[in-house]
């Protein structure tokens, strides 16, 4: 009768660790204070400083383009005063024959912007503008950029530098190849006898 007790005493010893497992696994977990709602949003409000900021927006480009038309005229002007006639009608005829030749795009850009200003009549409207700056450039970059019709001169001579860097990497991946080549022609030319084994391996005999 003894060991029938101890039998049934010791299965309740074993349990108690158990409910406390599971006593800890139902105690709800420790919560953080409660955060207020978020404010409502006034859609109304909202719009509202959109709108006006997309005006201030506006109002400040506006006033960029005139400070440089203004300045643009001063410039006109100021050249129709004090600059020769003669010096005038050389540049625009620069201006008119102008290509990129041995220069870089940013090169030609620049020459571009300084000789335009003796000829605004012949580039009045920015689609002419990128339309001769774009003639004027290497074959090799102008038949790239004509398909695209870029509208603006910073589109052309952001898409002109990028062409021409890209046309600078593969001639120079195409000089190293070159190079690596002309080195290996040459080492076996030196040594005809290292070429001939290797086109013509000898074959000896298994005794």
């Amino acid at each position: 009768m003894a060991s029938r007790g101890r039998r049934g005493g010791a299965p309740a010893h074993e349990d108690e660790p158990r409910r406390d497992e599971r006593a800890e696994q139902q105690a709800p977990a420790p919560q953080g204070p409660v955060l207020p709602p978020p404010p409502p949003v006034d859609y109304g409000v909202f719009m509202q400083g959109l709108v006006q900021a997309m005006q201030t927006q506006a109002h400040t480009q506006a006033a960029l383009q005139a400070q440089l038309e203004a300045q643009d005229e001063f410039v006109r002007i100021f050249r129709a005063k004090f600059v020769p006639e003669h010096v005038q009608d050389r540049m625009e005829q620069e201006f008119l024959s102008l290509a990129q030749g041995s220069m870089t795009v940013l090169e030609y850009e620049a020459r571009f912007y300084e000789l335009s200003k003796y000829a605004p009549h012949i580039v009045t409207g920015e689609r002419r503008k990128t339309k001769k700056f774009v003639i004027g450039l290497k074959p090799s970059l102008r038949t790239r950029l004509v398909a695209f019709d870029h509208r603006t001169l910073d589109e052309a001579l952001s898409a002109a530098c990028r062409q021409e860097g890209e046309m600078e990497q593969y001639l120079e991946e195409k000089k190293a190849s070159q190079k690596t080549r002309r080195k290996w022609c040459t080492r076996h030319r030196s040594d005809p006898w290292q070429s001939v084994v290797l086109r013509y391996p000898l074959y000896v005999p298994l005794v």
